[in-house]
Parts: C-alpha cells; sequence; structure tokens
C-alpha cells in the first residue's frame, strides 16, 4: 500500500514538471490564457491575468501549493520585479513598480514587451485611452501616455 501511495504522489508531482510551453498558443504548461489587462497609472502598471488550468492540476495546486502556478503565470507575462497582489486558479494580478519610463512633466512611456506565450486579447489602459489587441506575443511599438 505504501508503493502504491508514493508512486500515486510521485505522478502527480511529475504533472507539475512538464515542458515550458505545451500546446498551441496562449498555453504554457498547464496554463491557457485568455486574457490580460495592463492598466497604466503614471510609471507604474496593474496586470491581470485572467487563465484555466488542466483540470486535475487544480487539485494538485490546492494540494501542494501555489508557488508551482505563481512562478508559470509570471513567466507568462514576463515582467521583471512584479509583485504578485493577488492569485488563484483562475486570475492572477500583478503590480510593477517602474513599469513605464518617466519622461517628466507628467509623460511616460511603455516600452515594448515580449510575453511568455501568445496573449489571445490584451487590454491597455492608459489615463486617456484603452487599447485592445489581439493575438500578440509582441508588443513591439511600445506606448506613450500622460498621467
Amino acid at each position: 500500500m505504501k508503493w502504491v501511495t508514493l508512486g500515486m504522489v510521485l505522478m502527480l508531482i511529475s504533472a507539475l514538471i512538464v515542458p515550458v510551453a505545451a500546446g498551441g498558443e496562449g498555453r504554457y504548461s498547464y496554463i491557457t490564457v485568455k486574457d490580460v489587462t495592463i492598466q497604466l497609472e503614471k510609471g507604474d502598471a496593474l496586470i491581470t491575468m485572467n487563465y484555466t488550468i488542466d483540470g486535475g492540476i487544480g487539485l494538485l495546486v490546492l494540494l501542494l501549493g501555489k508557488a508551482d502556478l505563481k512562478q508559470k503565470a509570471l513567466n507568462v507575462l514576463n515582467f521583471n520585479d512584479a509583485r504578485v497582489e493577488r492569485l488563484d486558479l483562475a486570475r492572477i494580478e500583478v503590480y510593477v513598480d517602474n513599469a513605464s519610463e518617466d519622461y517628466g512633466q507628467g509623460s511616460y512611456w511603455f516600452p515594448a514587451h515580449r510575453f511568455g506565450v501568445t496573449i489571445p486579447s490584451l487590454t491597455i489602459i492608459t489615463p486617456q485611452d484603452t487599447r485592445h489587441y489581439e493575438n500578440i506575443s509582441d508588443f513591439p511599438e511600445g506606448l506613450g501616455y500622460f498621467a
């Protein structure tokens, strides 16, 4: 009985150790990205990613903790120094200080960015405008805005 239990635990843990990118667009390991919203205010960004995770993995995350889910979600977003504000089985919210360059006099530049996967729906919100993109893995042009 011990060996069966040990075998089951090892199989469950091995499900967390999967190739970095598995499957099609918007998919990273056991996470499938639904959408990402980046809300820019002054030089900082609040980033929300909604996703689904593979069925059996939800139970593993609940049993073993959210560390692997957190790391995979952060890899998808690919922002340096992102601080996780909220994380659950369907959403992550991160805050990034100084995500944009301060050009002075209330003007900012959100630079080009590369995500870890293709994002099916990306919304970027500035104080003046809301922009929507579909099926984007690179945000190559950057975006200027005023605070």
